[in-house]
């Protein structure tokens, strides 16, 4: 396990900003750390990486408390945390060479390998105040990989990119994951993008985790989801539909029904309209991280 807290908790004056926290992250995970603002994301960061000390609970790293491991637990993790910033008027390649001389040195190797991963081989001897922000954004997780940690932290990595930029820093989350062996602990508040990218969420609320597990295991149980079933006879596919065990909840839009129902049950609601006598054209999920993350916030009575 790279990551596990035990109530960890973090008090600002009278008010708790994480409370009881409880995570475990396994190695190879992509995890996503979602919550609205104000939640406790950027607090719980800031403690795992040692930069706000928490008021009570504990906080496990590769195995062991932190407590019991020194300074010397941080050279195994990268991290990027808000927005990185650089020296604008040096190149991507010198940057990387300062902050990797901070570290103890990194050589001309590894900077080239990093720059490479990052896809910023091509533009590594321009001056950063030309580079998009997108750019920027992978500059910043070069240098979080300078010095080849297991476990990469990033907070809000997307946070104001165009389409495009947010689609170059996914790919390089999953690359990262699948083809480097990295752990990656990725808060964001971009929903769609977690869906695709994370295998693994965690969701608070007020400081407490309102759920955590496998990512395609909680959008596959949850009934918050919509399914689009296109029919040709609507007025008779909502009789049946309204008579049927399996849905939560249906709606109607032209000809397609708009269905509550979990992934499981998906073939009993088919096979109901077809024994019916509905010709059912096309079943389309359309499982949104979105509806079910504002539906458990929202119900939380934490």
């Amino acid at each position: 396990m790279i990551i596990k807290t035990i109530n960890l908790s973090k008090k600002f004056g009278k008010i708790w900003a994480v409370r009881d926290l409880n995570l475990e992250i396994d190695a190879g995970q992509i995890f996503g750390f979602l919550g609205p603002n104000g939640a406790g994301k950027s607090t719980t960061i800031r403690m795992l990486m040692g930069l706000v000390k928490p008021s009570r609970g504990t906080i496990e790293l590769f195995g062991r408390d932190i407590r019991q491991q020194g300074a010397g637990v941080y050279r195994r993790i990268g991290a990027l945390v808000e927005k990185p910033d650089f020296y604008l008027y040096l190149s991507a390649w010198r940057n990387l060479q300062l902050l990797g001389d901070l570290s103890g040195g990194i050589s001309s190797q590894r900077i080239a390998e990093v720059l490479e991963i990052v896809r910023l081989s091509e533009r590594a001897r321009d001056k950063v105040k030309n580079y998009s922000h997108g750019m920027r954004q992978r500059l910043g997780i070069a240098q979080a990989l300078l010095h080849d940690p297991e476990l990469i932290i990033l907070d809000e990595p997307t946070s104001g990119l165009d389409p495009v930029g947010i689609k170059e820093i996914r790919d390089l989350i999953v690359t990262l994951a699948r083809d480097f062996g990295k752990t990656i602990f990725l808060s964001s508040h971009l929903l769609h993008e977690v869906e695709q990218t994370c295998t693994h969420i965690a969701i608070i609320d007020r400081g407490m985790v309102v759920v955590q597990g496998e990512a395609r295991r909680l959008l596959g149980a949850s009934d918050y989801f919509v399914t689009e079933i296109v029919v040709d006879d609507v007025e008779k596919a909502l009789r049946i539909c309204h008579d049927s065990q399996w849905i939560k909840k249906v709606e109607v839009k032209d000809r397609t029904l708009k269905v509550q129902i979990i992934s499981a049950d998906r073939p009993n609601l088919v096979k109901d309209l077809v024994t019916g006598g509905v010709a059912v054209q096309a079943v389309i999920p359309r499982t949104s991280l979105e509806d079910y993350y504002l539906s458990l916030v929202q119900s939380s009575d934490l």
